[in-house]
């Protein structure tokens, strides 16, 4: 298998990282989203990375629906409670932290449009905010609801260093700098 990304994707980041703790191989074809590749294309008619291509041919698409398939590929696994209560608070907060992505490359396309002002960009950074509160209290949760927390916020820290969230999230802070010391974030760094 093989995950189609950009090396500055950080739903595919946050993929490569729990690949490298779970010690699963995933090789990593560098693609650009935005020149419409046929292999991409192929594998995600959305044009979206990341995309893992399985060794059949077929591919799976889209960063939650990826990482649940690595880690069904890893039994006994420990990253992710296999059920109940803090299953689905630890897919929750992969869902919160994966928003906060969201709005923040909204914010980097309008921003390569000239568009840095305006309801819609204020809605982005409102909710990137109002998430990173809720996200600071879930500090602790599972492996890798704070795996998808530090992507998250490490992804804030080098597209929008003016944010200054690590005063109001002290949590978020700590974590965040704790998990980008470990091997499996050292990694995956993205190219400056």
């Amino acid at each position: 298998m093989k995950l189609l990304a950009s090396p500055t994707s950080p739903y595919a980041r946050k993929l490569r990282v729990i690949a490298h703790e779970l010690g699963l191989a995933l090789p990593v074809e560098n693609t650009a989203p935005m020149t419409d590749p046929a292999a991409l294309l192929s594998a995600n008619p959305l044009g979206k990375v990341p995309a893992l291509v399985l060794d059949d041919g077929s591919a799976i698409i889209d960063s939650p629906v990826i990482a649940a398939f690595l880690l069904a590929a890893a039994p006994g696994q420990t990253l992710l409670p296999l059920s109940g209560h803090d299953h689905w608070q630890a897919r929750t907060t992969e869902a919160l932290a994966d928003g906060v992505l969201d709005a923040a490359i909204i914010l980097r396309f309008n921003m390569a449009q000239g568009i840095t002002s305006g309801p819609w960009v204020d809605r982005q950074y409102r909710a990137i905010e109002r998430a990173l509160a809720v996200m600071d209290g879930r500090v602790g949760g599972s492996g890798f609801g704070d795996i998808c927390i530090a992507v998250a916020c490490d992804y804030l820290g080098f597209r929008f260093p003016e944010l200054h969230w690590r005063g109001h999230n002290t949590g978020l802070a700590a974590l965040t700098d704790a998990l980008l010391a470990t091997p499996a974030f050292v990694a995956t760094r993205p190219p400056a």
